[in-house]
């Protein structure tokens, strides 16, 4: 499914659908960091930074930024899908079961 993408100029009805969707997510998504906010530095040494959902060391060119919670991921925590951390894209992928009437694209 592309939640991301816009659709085509005549489908008004579907681009609302996948707005609300959207905004369901955002809205049970807590936001951890704002967008831009560094990641947390390896107490340990000057060049490294710290996954916030494995905890693991990474140099800053290691890591993500969720698009939507603004954690910083590493590649094994981070799904490219949707450009989010495995903890959203756990949220997307609970939203997508519970969608009625609709299904993957």
């Amino acid at each position: 499914m592309k939640l991301w993408k816009s659709s085509s100029p005549g489908s008004e009805g579907h681009q609302n659908t996948r707005e609300d969707f959207i905004l369901r997510i955002k809205r049970d998504i807590s936001l951890i960091r704002k967008q831009g906010d560094p990641p947390d530095r390896d107490a340990g040494s000057f060049s490294r930074y710290v996954c916030d959902l494995c905890n693991n060391r990474f140099p800053y060119s290691g890591l993500r930024q969720c698009t939507l919670c603004g954690r910083w991921a590493c590649t094994s925590c981070w799904t490219g899908e949707f450009y989010v951390c495995n903890s959203c894209n756990g949220m997307i992928q609970l939203h997508l079961l519970h969608r009625p009437g609709e299904g993957k694209e």
